[in-house]
């Protein structure tokens, strides 16, 4: 069964109408796909993947994309599967496009979207959901498909494979028994930034009553009226209810910790992203400053190696994987394996378009054969789920475990017809 050809698509959906995903840097999302579709032999099978953006940029990840098509069409599906660490390596350390790198940026994220759909395509090959697809698979033969360049400092192929190996006996004999696992989660929809209070106040109160527990608000234009906002929210999910906030970025250094100590007495259980996401120090100097509070990141963290140092040196208290941001399972299952072994906390990003489709996955993963630390919770924002074949299902405010084959991110063809930034009715 072999690969026939790659194509991309500029999908982009006009969300920043209604000032979905507004934050603090990020004033006009449009949100949007890299859209890749892996065709092969059969027409039946192909590979499904994305990458995440807002709006502009888009179309240059689907270029970047297109220079790494050579690398698995003609290609047979168990080849690609074989082989998958040393193609991940061929496209990720490309000897010119590293230039524009390396390992960061739009041919990272690019090349995200290309690996989530040969991770697709392979679940699917093998009639599982990629979950239960690498759960599934022997420690040493999922540690050989992974990256773990510039890691053996901190963490050995051995290590990883004595700490899978551990998980994995904890497992049922019938695995098809965790498919009844219920992951909980954390709400973004409340608080965006554009939101006024009167509509923060209604999604609370819905949410509270769908039994979301967990809640996260933006902040970050203004201190006053951050605790304004932090003041209304709390005082309708009560304190017995977690809060969060994130700043995404916008703060200095000594501007979080000064606004840290305005906002702390509404009881936050982290503050996201404060400041820069490459700060490896300043987030160090923030938590030295403020050691009582917990601080999250992870989003814009953009390589495997970056995630080693912010964990190594202690500079988060909670990592915060993208499913779209580092080259995928490759990458991805090599900073759960180094959260595991320092203890930290796996909190995943999602929301945006696809991202909650694919943490559901993440986090089984991360639950069943990798993690040992007790705190299971990641994000969810229902944002753009009504364009997909298969959206991530919540109930009582955590994720219903996916059981269709695959990596869960198809995108209805109405949605593709009509949102296709080059040829669809809406853009046109």
């Amino acid at each position: 069964m072999n690969v026939v050809k790659v194509t991309t698509q500029d999908i982009r959906f006009p969300t920043s109408k209604e000032n979905v995903g507004t934050d603090a840097v990020h004033v006009d999302c449009d949100y949007s796909a890299a859209y890749v579709k892996i065709e092969t032999e059969d027409k039946k099978l192909s590979g499904i993947g994305l990458t995440f953006t807002i709006g502009k940029g888009n179309d240059l990840c689907c270029k970047s994309i297109d220079y790494f098509k050579e690398f698995i069409e003609g290609k047979s599906i168990i080849y690609i599967e074989k082989n998958i660490s040393s193609i991940w390596e061929k496209v990720t350390n490309h000897s010119q496009l590293r230039w524009v790198g390396p390992q960061k940026g739009v041919t990272h994220i690019a090349a995200a979207a290309f690996f989530n759909a040969i991770w697709d395509l392979i679940a699917k090959y093998h009639k599982k959901p990629l979950w239960q697809y690498i759960i599934d698979l022997d420690a040493t033969e999922l540690v050989d498909k992974l990256s773990f360049t510039y890691l053996d400092d901190v963490i050995t192929k051995s290590e990883a494979g004595d700490i899978i190996n551990k998980n994995k006996k904890n497992l049922p004999k019938d695995t098809s028994s965790l498919n009844s696992t219920i992951f909980p989660a954390y709400t973004t929809a409340v608080g965006w930034l554009g939101y006024s209070d009167e509509k923060m106040t209604v999604l609370a109160e819905e949410n509270l009553k769908k039994g979301w527990t967990h809640f996260k608000m933006k902040v970050g234009q203004d201190i006053e009226r951050d605790i304004h906002r932090c003041k209304l929210i709390r005082s309708i999910i009560g304190h017995e209810n977690k809060l969060m906030v994130d700043s995404n970025q916008i703060w200095s250094v000594n501007e979080t910790i000064e606004y840290i100590g305005k906002l702390k007495h509404f009881d936050i259980m982290f503050y996201e992203e404060p400041t820069n996401p490459d700060d490896i120090l300043g987030f160090k100097k923030i938590k030295d400053a403020h050691p009582d509070i917990k601080l999250a990141t992870g989003e814009m963290i953009h390589n495997k190696v970056m995630f080693k140092q912010f964990i190594e040196n202690k500079s988060l208290d909670y990592c915060q994987i993208d499913s779209c941001r580092i080259a995928s399972i490759n990458e991805i299952i090599p900073v759960l394996l180094i959260a595991s072994k320092f203890n930290v906390p796996v909190i995943p990003h999602a929301g945006g378009v696809g991202l909650c489709e694919y943490v559901q996955h993440l986090n089984l993963i991360n639950k069943f054969i990798i993690t040992n630390n007790d705190l299971s919770l990641s994000e969810y924002a229902e944002s753009c789920a009504e364009h997909f074949e298969n959206p991530a299902i919540i109930k009582n405010g955590g994720y219903v475990t996916p059981t269709e084959p695959g990596y869960s991110v198809r995108i209805k063809e109405s949605s593709l017809k009509e949102f296709d930034f080059n040829n669809g009715k809406y853009w046109n």
